[in-house]
């Protein structure tokens, strides 16, 4: 089965590369950078008519995107350029090359926009609620995946929902990154508010699992919920850091208002494709630790690793 990742030299992109190599399939990467990997490189950016780019795929998974929210914030007209735009050229180009699916990365933020306080790949949406620039860009990608399929009869879809992933190859600004790099120069860990704050992380890996799994038929348009299965605090990763970079954690005040993620489960993927996350935070942070020791001072100074 010939697959491609778009975005696949990036932080995400990068390890689910990996994990379809290790599971024998040929590979290869759509992205504006070098892929980490020995293999076939489409040098495009997604915003461009893609043309007949895709006729030799059987799958696409789809994870090109403004990845950072505040970013998204800040400039709305990229963040819709990248991720609606971009998103609507992919799934053009699949369909003129008969895609069988489009695997699309989406993410919790767009529970925002979910109702109840607890919610899971099923939660009806009110759309009053959505509440950033990001949400919505995510939910529009969405919208796009259904109607390509419903209007044209293809490409197949799968939509993941990605929880708050950490890992090696972290981009610049994700907080348990930060936290590292805070500690190596500083000795303190800097925390706005009380620490409280939680986010359903999980380690990439198993992101990654998840996303294979759902290469089966049963997951042919579907929803898949992929976040950790505990929500973990601010605090905690914190602490974690210290452990392997030795620094006093410091409480300064709040300085921004952080949008409500709200829990989120993974029933469906639990129920259907038997997907766990099961890599610890400990074990994930230990992970990260080793990475941030190993690579050197212009590589962490990079916005992305590579």
């Amino acid at each position: 089965m010939n697959i491609l990742v778009t975005g696949g030299s990036g932080f995400i992109g990068s390890h689910l590369v990996q994990r379809l190599l290790d599971e024998g399939y040929n590979v290869s990467v759509l992205d504006l950078r070098k892929p980490v990997q020995d293999v076939e490189w489409i040098k495009k950016d997604i915003r461009e008519d893609l043309g007949n780019s895709f006729t030799k795929f059987d799958m696409i998974f789809h994870l090109a995107a403004l990845a950072n929210a505040r970013k998204s914030s800040e400039d709305a007209l990229l963040c819709h350029n990248i991720n609606i735009m971009g998103t609507l050229n992919v799934l053009k180009a699949a369909l003129k090359g008969d895609v069988e699916r489009v695997l699309l990365a989406s993410s919790s933020w767009v529970s925002g926009a979910q109702e109840g306080e607890i919610v899971n790949e099923k939660s009806p949406f009110n759309l009053d609620n959505i509440n950033t620039i990001y949400g919505a860009s995510k939910i529009g990608q969405e919208l796009l995946c259904f109607s390509f399929h419903s209007e044209y009869k293809g490409p197949k879809y799968t939509i993941f929902r990605y929880g708050i992933p950490y890992g090696e190859r972290m981009w610049k600004g994700l907080v348990v990154r930060a936290f590292m790099d805070m500690a190596e120069k500083t000795k303190i860990i800097s925390i706005m508010g009380d620490g409280k704050q939680f986010r359903e992380f999980l380690y990439v890996g198993d992101l990654c699992d998840g996303q294979v799994q759902a290469m089966k038929p049963l997951a042919e348009n579907k929803i898949y919920n992929l976040t950790g299965r505990r929500p973990v605090t601010i605090e905690e990763i914190a602490k974690e850091v210290a452990n392997h970079f030795p620094a006093k954690i410091d409480y300064i005040p709040q300085a921004r208002v952080e949008p409500k993620i709200k829990r989120v489960h993974n029933w469906l993927a639990e129920n259907e494709l038997g997907w766990v996350p099961t890599t610890s935070l400990e074990d994930g942070i230990i992970r990260c630790a080793e990475w941030w020791k190993s690579i050197g001072e212009d590589e962490k100074a990079e916005e992305y690793w590579i």
